[in-house]
C-alpha cells in the first residue's frame, strides 16, 4: 500500500497544513584533521591516566583506555585514513518548517572560548584510577583551554577541554542526520563509506565466492527473507556459477576462521588481527591439615579461550568505518531552556560524563616526555558485559561469554544488537564436572565441603582475568593504557553485602533515611581489605580450613573472602575496582526489588481473598482478569498479558516491567481500605522512580526528582511493610512450596508441600543499591548505556551460532565463526560492497521519511458516500455518529482550504452558511483509512513514531489544550495542558470552496485534505501528586464529544486504560453504519497511563523534558523544585527492644490476619535476604550440607572429646575439621 506523508504546520486541532516538502540539505565540504601516525605501525602508547566505569553484579564493566593518535593543529596530509579526518556536517532546515514540530539536530561544533586559568587538574579528576607515567625526561604539563558550541534550538551546548595549541578535529556529531536520530524500525538502511575500491577477497578467489560465502555465515536461521536475500546475491550482475562450483568450501571456510600462525604464510596474508588464543587455566586447591592429605595441590582447570584486549583496541581504532563514528574527545553538557532559565548539566552518553571527562583531563595534566611530545592524548573506554547462559531450551549445553564494547561510541548504536559493535573476548570456563571426583580422590574417597568448591570457582574467575589482563596490556598501562574491569571479591551472606560501602546487614531497609549515611561516610578501603585478605591466605597456607571461623573473624563483618583481587596487580597505578562499579537496574529493580514486591503482592491478594467480592473468583483471579483486559501499547512498549498474569511463568525482565507500568489500574481497590491507599501510593513511586532511573537523557532537575523519588519509595515501602504487610499473615503460593519440596527433596529429607508462613522480605541488598542511581548517573551518565539488558541482547548472536557446530567441543568452534563474521564485515567494507544482512528487501515506500509529522495510505478502497447519508435522515436518531457529520465536515474542511489559501480563518467574516460552498469531489465521497503514522520528536531529541489503528485498543492520542494558560489562574482547564481523544475514523477527501474569497475572489483550486473523526475524552478533576490522572469518555449526545480535528494537531498516542474498580456504564456504544465500528463498552472511567514508555511520562514532567519544546512556553507551568519537607515521615523501625541485637524491628500494635486471627511481632531481620557479588555463589556458612560424610561417625567423634578441644577445632577447621 502506498503511503502519503506530510509535512505540516499544526496550530491547535482544526488548524491548517502545510503541504510543502522541505529541500535535502547539501553537506559541507569537508575538514582535514591534523593527525600523525606516522611514527607508528600501529595504536601507539599514551603517557596518562584515566578513569572509567565498571560494572559488576550480573557482570557488565566498564573500563577506561586511553592512547595516543593525534596532533596538534597544524599539520595538513590529505593521505590520512577517512576516520581521521573531520566528518561532513549537514545544514539545518529553515526554521519555518521547525516551527512547532522541531526536528532533532546535533550539537553545532565548538569554538575556541577562552584560555584555562588554572592548569592543574580540575576538582574531582584526582580519582583513585589514576596512572604515574614511566618516563625518561619530564616537561611540564600542559595548558588546557576552553572550547564551547553555540546553543543549538533545543538549548543544548556542548564545552570541550582541550590543550593549548590542540583543537577538536574529529567531531562525530558533524556526520549525524535525522535518520541517525530516528528510531530504528522507521530509519533507511545504513550505508557504508565509500572508500577505494579492493579487489582482496580474503580466502576466497573471486566475488561471486564471497558473496555467497557471506550470505551464508551471516544468516543464522534460514527464512523467507534470507531466501529472498540469496536471490539478491544470485541476481548481481558479476555473480556467475562457475565461480563459485569448483572451490573448496571447506578448506576456505578452515582459513577465515583459523589464526595467522595456524596458516601457511601463503594462506594467511590476508589475515591482520591477532584471532583467538587458547591458555591452560591452573589453581592451587587447599587441602587442610585434618584431611587425608593435607596442603596445596594444583589443579588443571581446562582450556580458557580468550582474544587479547590490547589487539582487539588496536583493531578497532584502526578500522576506518569504525573509527569514524568515536568520540575521542568528552565534552559536558548543557541545557539552558530559555533566556531566563538557569543552566544545568546534561547527563547522558559516556563519552559526556564527569569519569570520561576526568580521565581526559587527567592525563593532558600529566607532563610530557620525548615519546610523546606533539601527540594528543585521547581515552578509549571499554565496557564489559559477562553472564552465563543456556544455549538451548533443553538440555545442559551453556556458554559464558565476556563482551566488550566500547564507550567512544553513542549508546543509541551500541546498545542495538543489530549494530554487532560488540567483540568477544572471551568465554569463561567454569569447573568440569570432574572436579568433585578429583576432590575425592584427593581426600580418599570424601567430597569436602561446598565451601572449598566455592573457594576453587572463585580462584578460578579470578585466575582466567589474570590472563585477559596479561603483561602485554599492563606494560602497555605503564605508557598511558588504563584498564578497570570486573569483580570486587565479596562474600554471600556477610555482615557488610554492599561493595560501595560498609553498610551492615541490618540497615539495609533505611533507603533513603537520615540514618542512611553509610554509602556516604563509611566508604570500604582496598588496603585495608588487601591487607585482611592477606593473613587469611598466610592462614589457609598454615593449614586453616577456607571457611574456618578464625577466618570469619577477620573477614565475614567486611563480606570478603580469601580470594586475593587479580585487579591487585593494578595496584601500582593505585586503582580501586569497587569505585567503579555502577548499578544493574534490570537485575536490582525489574527482576530485583519489584519482583519480590509483586510476589509478595500475590501473596496478599490470596490472604485478603473472598467470596463475597468479584462474582465469587477469588481476588488473583481478578488481578489476571484485569490484566488480561489492559489494553496493549505502542510497538511492543506494553504487549498483551498472558493467561494468568500472577503465575509468572517463563517471564522475562520486559515482562516484571511492563506488570509494574499496568500495575495501578490492576491492583486497584482489590485490597481493603486502608491498604489499597497505601498500595496505590508505592505502586505509583515505584513505577515513578523506575520511569526516572531508566530515563535515556537526564539533567541536574531530573536527578533531583530522582532522589525525591527515592526518599519516598523507601518511605513508602517501609510504610507498606510495617501497615500492610506486617499486619496480615501471609503464606507461601503453592508454586513456591512445590519449589521448596523440591529443593529439601534433593537433600537428606523429605521435602513437604504444605504452605508456609513467609514475611516480606524487600529489604535486600538490591533494594539498598536503589540509592546509588543518582550519583551514578552523575558519574557515568544514564542507565542505559551500561545496563546489563545490553549484555542479554547480545545473547542472541552466540546462541544462534550453536546449530552450526557439532555441541560438543562448542567454545572452540564458537571463536571460528566469530573470526569469520567478522573478517567477511572487513573484506566487504574494504571492498565498498552493500552488507548482506543490510539489504531491504521489502517493498519499497512500506515506512514514511522521519521529517514527516504524519502518514496515511493513498488508497480509495474504502469509500463513504455522504450522499446517501444525508437522504437517510433515520440514521441520525439511531447511529449517534452520523448526526450533524455533514455539516461540522464542512466547517472543518472550510477552515483548512482557507489556510491553504493562506487565509487565516477566524479573522474572516463569512456567512454563517458559506460551508455549503464546500465540494466534495465525486458525488461527496471521502476515504476511510485504519492507520495513520505520527512522527514526533522525543525528550531525548530524537525521532519516533506511533501508530494509531481505529477499531484496535492504538487509538488514543494526545494534543494541546490552546485554551490552557499556566500563567492566567482563570483559563486554567482542569484537563491540564493536554486533551485527550479517541480515534474513531482516518479519512481523506479533495475539496474545494466555491463561494468568494476574502479578497472578492474565487479558487477553484481542488485540495486533498487529511483530517481525524475524534471521540473527546473529558478529564475527571485534579489529580493527587502520587496519583494517575482520570477521564472519561463524554456521552456521544453532548455537544462537543465528537469533532472533525487536523491529525497534525495530535502530539502522540497515549494509553489509556479502563478503571476496572468502577466497572462498565449500563449503556455502551453500538454499531455505526457511518465509520463501520462494531458494538463497543464503555467504562465508567480511564486511567491516563503516564508511565507507559518514558517520552509520555516526560509530557508531564513540565518544564523539564529537552526534546519537548513547547512545554517551555510561559503557559506552562515551570519547572517543580523536588525538596524533602522537615516534618516529612521517614518511617523508619523503631529501635531495637534488645540492648545486644543491632538489627532494628517494628512493634505491631494490632497486628491481625484477614480472618480476624493474630501474627506475631514480624522481625525485620528475618526480611532480609543477602546476595553476594559472585558469578559461583556458595551457600550460606549455617546452611551447606556436606555430601559423602558420615554424621554418625562425627557425632561419635564430638562425644568424647571435651568442649573446649571442640572450641579450638571449630575455630581452626571450620565445620569440616572431622
Amino acid at each position: 500500500m502506498e503511503e502519503t506523508s506530510w509535512n505540516q504546520k499544526p496550530r491547535g486541532p482544526g488548524r491548517g497544513i502545510d503541504t510543502q516538502r522541505p529541500s535535502a540539505s547539501e553537506p559541507s565540504n569537508s575538514v582535514v584533521l591534523d593527525r600523525d601516525n606516522s611514527s607508528h605501525s600501529s595504536v601507539p602508547a599514551p603517557d596518562g591516566p584515566s578513569t572509567g566505569v565498571a560494572q559488576q553484579v550480573y557482570a557488565s564493566s566498564s573500563a577506561v583506555v586511553s592512547s595516543n593518535d593525534m596532533v596538534p593543529t597544524g599539520s595538513n596530509d590529505l593521505t590520512l585514513p577517512l576516520a581521521q579526518r573531520k566528518a561532513k556536517r549537514q545544514t539545518r532546515l529553515p526554521a519555518r518548517y521547525r516551527q512547532d514540530d522541531v526536528l532533532p539536530e546535533p550539537l553545532p561544533p565548538p569554538v575556541l572560548r577562552r584560555k584555562r586559568n588554572d592548569p592543574s587538574p580540575p576538582e574531582g579528576s584526582s580519582t583513585p584510577n589514576t596512572v604515574e607515567p614511566i618516563a625518561p625526561t619530564l616537561r611540564p604539563p600542559r595548558t588546557l583551554v576552553v572550547h564551547s558550541s553555540v546553543q543549538n534550538v533545543f538549548g543544548l551546548s556542548r564545552t570541550y577541554q582541550i590543550p593549548e595549541g590542540f583543537s577538536v578535529t574529529h567531531d562525530p556529531h558533524g556526520a549525524i542526520t535525522l535518520k541517525d536520530l530516528t528510531d530504528s524500525s522507521i530509519k533507511a538502511v545504513r550505508t557504508t563509506q565509500k572508500r577505494t575500491h579492493n579487489q582482496a577477497y580474503g580466502p576466497f578467489p573471486n566475488k561471486s565466492a564471497f558473496s555467497l560465502a557471506d550470505w551464508y555465515w551471516n544468516s543464522a536461521h534460514k527464512s523467507f527473507i534470507d531466501f529472498q536475500k540469496l536471490i539478491l546475491v544470485l541476481k548481481q550482475p558479476d555473480f556467475t556459477l562457475p565461480d563459485v562450483v569448483d572451490i573448496k568450501w571447506k578448506a576456505a571456510f578452515h582459513a577465515l576462521g583459523a589464526n595467522r600462525e595456524d596458516l601457511p604464510d601463503y594462506e594467511a596474508h590476508w589475515i591482520q588481527d591477532d584471532g583467538w588464543k587458547r591458555t591452560r587455566v591452573f589453581i592451587d586447591i587447599p587441602f587442610h591439615n585434618r584431611m587425608r592429605n593435607p596442603g596445596t595441590d594444583r589443579y588443571d582447570a581446562g582450556e580458557f579461550h580468550h582474544r587479547s584486549i590490547l589487539s582487539v583496541i588496536k583493531e578497532k581504532i584502526l578500522d576506518v568505518e569504525d573509527s569514524r563514528h568515536f568520540h575521542y574527545y568528552p565534552y559536558q553538557s548543557s541545557w539552558k531552556a530559555t533566556s531566563t532559565s538557569p543552566e544545568v548539566d546534561v547527563y547522558g552518553e559516556l563519552y559526556e560524563s564527569k569519569a570520561f571527562r576526568d580521565a581526559h583531563e587527567g592525563i593532558q595534566q600529566l607532563p610530557t616526555n620525548p615519546m610523546n611530545e606533539g601527540l594528543e592524548r585521547v581515552v578509549v573506554a571499554l565496557m564489559f558485559w559477562s553472564d552465563a547462559m543456556h544455549l538451548t531450551s533443553f538440555g545442559t549445553a551453556s556458554l559464558w561469554p565476556c563482551y566488550m564494547f566500547f564507550g567512544n561510541e553513542s549508546k543509541n548504536r551500541r546498545c542495538q544488537p543489530s549494530e554487532r559493535l560488540g567483540e568477544q573476548v572471551a568465554y569463561f570456563i567454569k569447573l568440569p564436572q570432574s572436579f568433585n571426583d578429583y576432590l575425592k580422590q584427593r581426600n580418599d574417597g570424601k567430597l569436602p565441603t561446598d565451601a572449598l568448591t566455592a573457594y576453587s570457582a572463585r580462584q578460578l574467575l579470578q585466575a582466567q582475568w589474570g590472563i585477559l589482563l596479561d603483561q602485554e596490556l599492563r606494560d602497555a598501562m605503564k605508557d598511558g593504557f588504563v584498564l578497570i574491569v570486573l569483580l570486587s571479591c565479596l562474600r554471600n551472606n556477610g555482615g557488610c553485602p554492599c561493595h560501595r560501602c560498609l553498610v551492615d546487614k541490618g540497615d539495609l531497609s533505611n533507603l533513603g533515611g537520615p540514618t542512611d549515611v553509610e554509602r556516604r561516610d563509611k566508604q570500604r578501603c582496598p588496603r585495608e581489605q588487601a591487607l585482611k585478605v592477606k593473613e587469611a591466605r598466610e592462614m589457609i597456607v598454615k593449614g586453616y580450613a577456607v571457611d574456618s571461623k578464625k577466618l570469619d573473624v577477620d573477614l565475614k563483618d567486611m563480606s570478603l573472602v580469601p580470594i586475593p583481587n587479580v585487579f591487585d596487580c593494578l595496584s601500582e597505578f593505585n586503582f580501586n575496582i569497587s569505585a567503579s562499579l555502577v548499578v544493574d537496574l534490570m537485575h536490582e529493580f525489574e527482576i530485583g526489588v519489584w519482583k519480590r514486591l509483586f510476589i509478595h503482592l500475590i501473596r496478599l491478594l490470596d490472604a485478603f481473598t473472598s467470596t463475597t467480592h468479584h462474582n465469587g473468583d477469588t481476588l488473583t483471579a481478578a488481578l489476571d482478569s484485569r490484566y488480561r483486559a489492559t489494553p496493549i501499547f505502542g510497538r511492543g512498549t506494553i504487549r498483551k498479558f498472558g493467561t494468568n498474569a500472577s503465575a509468572m511463568k517463563r517471564k522475562a525482565a520486559r515482562d516484571y516491567e511492563d506488570l509494574l507500568q499496568c500495575a495501578i489500574p490492576a491492583f486497584d481497590m482489590l485490597l481493603p481500605e486502608p491498604h489499597n491507599t497505601i498500595l496505590k501510593k508505592l505502586l505509583f513511586i515505584c513505577a515513578q522512580w523506575h520511569a526516572l532511573a531508566k530515563l535515556r537523557l537526564h539533567h541536574q532537575l531530573t536527578v533531583d526528582f530522582l532522589e525525591y523519588t527515592t526518599v519516598q519509595l523507601g518511605a513508602q515501602m517501609r510504610r507498606f511493610d510495617h501497615d500492610t504487610c506486617a499486619m496480615t499473615t501471609t503464606r507461601e503460593l503453592q508454586r513456591e512450596a512445590d519449589a521448596r519440596a523440591r529443593r529439601e527433596g534433593r537433600g537428606k529429607g523429605k521435602g513437604t508441600t504444605s504452605r508456609k508462613p513467609v514475611s516480606f522480605n524487600i529489604f535486600t541488598i538490591k533494594f539498598h543499591y536503589l540509592g546509588d542511581y543518582a550519583a551514578s548517573i552523575r558519574k557515568f551518565g544514564t542507565c542505559d548505556s551500561y545496563s546489563t539488558e545490553t549484555g542479554e541482547l547480545y545473547h542472541r548472536l552466540p546462541k544462534s551460532w550453536f546449530d552450526r557446530t557439532d555441541k560438543r567441543e562448542f567454545e572452540a568452534q564458537f571463536t571460528e565463526i566469530e573470526r569469520r563474521q567478522a573478517r567477511l564485515n572487513k573484506i566487504r567494507a574494504e571492498a565498498n560492497l552493500d552488507p548482506t544482512d543490510n539489504r531491504d528487501v521489502r517493498r519499497p515506500g512500506a515506512e514514511p521519511s522521519p521529517d514527516c509529522r504524519y502518514s496515511l495510505g493513498s488508497n480509495r478502497n474504502r469509500v463513504v458516500h455522504l450522499k446517501h447519508l444525508a437522504q437517510n435522515p433515520d440514521l441520525w436518531g439511531t447511529d449517534p455518529y452520523t448526526t450533524e457529520f455533514i455539516p461540522k465536515l464542512k466547517r472543518h474542511l472550510l477552515a483548512r482550504i482557507l489556510e491553504l489559501l493562506g487565509y487565516e480563518y477566524s479573522d474572516i467574516p463569512l456567512d454563517p452558511d458559506a460551508w455549503t460552498n464546500v465540494v466534495l469531489e465525486a458525488d461527496d465521497r471521502i476515504y476511510s483509512h485504519k492507520i495513520m503514522r505520527m512522527n514526533y520528536t522525543t525528550y531525548d531529541i530524537r525521532r519516533d513514531k506511533d501508530v494509531i489503528h481505529v477499531d484496535t485498543s492504538q487509538c488514543n492520542v494526545m494534543a494541546l489544550n490552546p485554551e490552557y494558560d499556566h500563567s492566567d489562574p482563570d483559563s486554567r482547564d482542569p484537563a491540564g495542558p493536554y486533551l485527550y481523544a479517541k480515534v474513531v475514523g482516518i479519512f481523506h477527501t479533495n475539496a474545494q470552496y466555491l463561494g468568494l474569497l476574502p479578497d472578492g475572489s474565487r479558487s477553484l483550486e481542488s485540495h486533498r485534505i487529511n483530517f481525524v473523526f475524534a471521540h473527546w475524552y473529558q478529564a475527571l478533576g485534579p489529580r493527587e501528586e502520587f496519583d494517575l490522572d482520570h477521564l472519561t469518555l463524554l456521552p456521544l449526545n453532548h455537544d462537543n464529544a465528537l469533532g472533525f480535528v487536523n491529525p497534525a494537531g495530535f502530539i502522540q498516542a497515549v494509553h489509556i486504560v479502563p478503571q476496572f474498580s468502577l466497572g462498565k456504564k449500563a449503556t455502551g456504544i453500538g454499531k455505526s453504519v457511518l465509520i463501520g465500528t462494531g458494538p463497543q463498552d464503555v467504562w465508567e472511567a480511564y486511567y491516563l497511563n503516564r508511565f507507559a514508555d518514558r517520552n509520555l511520562f516526560m509530557r508531564y514532567q513540565y518544564g523539564m523534558s529537552i526534546g519537548h519544546n513547547y512545554m517551555h512556553a510561559e503557559t506552562f507551568p515551570p519547572p517543580r523544585v523536588f525538596t524533602i519537607p522537615p516534618d516529612f515521615d521517614y518511617c523508619l523501625p523503631a529501635p531495637s527492644l534488645n540492648p545486644g541485637h543491632s538489627e532494628p524491628t517494628f512493634q505491631v500494635d494490632n497486628p491481625f490476619t484477614p480472618d480476624g486471627g493474630t501474627v506475631p511481632d514480624t522481625d525485620l531481620t528475618q526480611s532480609i535476604e543477602d546476595h553476594g557479588m559472585d558469578l559461583e555463589p556458595a551457600l550460606p556458612d549455617d546452611d551447606v550440607e556436606f555430601e559423602g560424610s558420615d554424621k554418625g561417625e562425627e557425632d561419635h567423634i564430638m562425644h568424647q572429646m571435651e568442649d573446649s578441644e571442640v572450641a579450638v577445632m571449630d575455630e581452626m577447621y571450620g565445620d569440616s575439621w572431622d
